[in-house]
């Protein structure tokens, strides 16, 4: 059974994990979330970190190093390191339009550990200019990440791999490419907060909320027990884009991936 609720972020527990120096640059932003924005910033019980982004040390217009503060990072097509355009002192990755039809442009961030089942907590920040146009996506992938040789497609290039994906659209949020799960809203030209919670068990299920300036939104979803197989080995996101039609610029930044014990 497939579904999508929406619910109240603290009835679900959910805290993004959004860590390290740059996100104090962000705390004048994010002083304008409702309180219950505020409540979702704070770390919850203990958790291991599998992967967590660090683009401070790589220069501005680099392709991101593949050793990352926590797992490895790996990029397609343009994906380099540049300043957040409202928050010149946050420093993430930015995705240029695709260079080829059909060709991806994709930041893969592969996992330090693989181990199964388990709570996962999965956090970004994402900044998407309003001059921009077609579909970010951030998937959720079996390990290895990268799928070879490079497709042809969004279907093909998920190459089995992944087992939910987020479509960013114009200012909403769509799951699993089914029009019914459209849920939120999110401003364009700042920065707003995306968090993910996965419990991959028998019976996996997602929790998805947007916040930050401007962006607003819960969903649940229960994700189909034929993708099962591919969730016991999560070990991946992916964020990306690849149609013709995705002919945008965006960043993401602080991007961290956890464990509850």
């Amino acid at each position: 059974m497939i579904d999508q609720t929406l619910d109240s972020a603290l009835e679900a527990g959910i805290r993004p994990l959004v860590t390290g120096t740059p996100w104090r640059a962000l705390i004048g932003k994010i002083s304008r979330v409702p309180f219950w924005g505020l409540l979702l910033l704070t770390a919850g019980c203990a958790s291991t970190t599998l992967f967590q982004s660090n683009f401070d040390s790589t220069p501005i217009n680099q392709p991101p190093a593949h050793a990352q503060a926590v797992g490895t990072a790996t990029v397609e097509g343009s994906v380099l390191v540049a300043a957040l355009p409202d928050t010149p002192s946050v420093r993430g990755v930015r995705f240029d339009p695709i260079s080829t039809p059909n060709s991806p442009t994709a930041l893969h961030c592969d996992l330090l550990q693989h181990p199964a089942d388990g709570t996962y907590v999965f956090s970004t920040l994402l900044f998407l200019p309003s001059k921009s146009g077609g579909i970010v996506t951030i998937s959720f992938d079996r390990a290895p990440a990268i799928v070879s040789p490079v497709t042809k497609s969004k279907v093909a290039f998920s190459g089995g791999q992944q087992f939910m994906h987020l479509d960013f659209l114009s200012d909403s949020v769509r799951i699993d490419d089914d029009a019914s799960t459209t849920f939120g809203k999110f401003p364009r030209d700042q920065v707003f907060i995306v968090q993910v919670t996965l419990n991959i068990n028998a019976s996996p299920s997602a929790d998805i909320v947007l916040s930050g300036a401007g962006a607003s939104g819960q969903a649940h979803r229960n994700l189909s027990s034929g993708l099962l197989p591919n969730a016991l080995q999560f070990g991946a996101v992916r964020i990306w884009t690849v149609l013709t039609a995705d002919n945008q610029t965006f960043y993401a930044a602080n991007i961290v991936a956890t464990r509850k014990q």
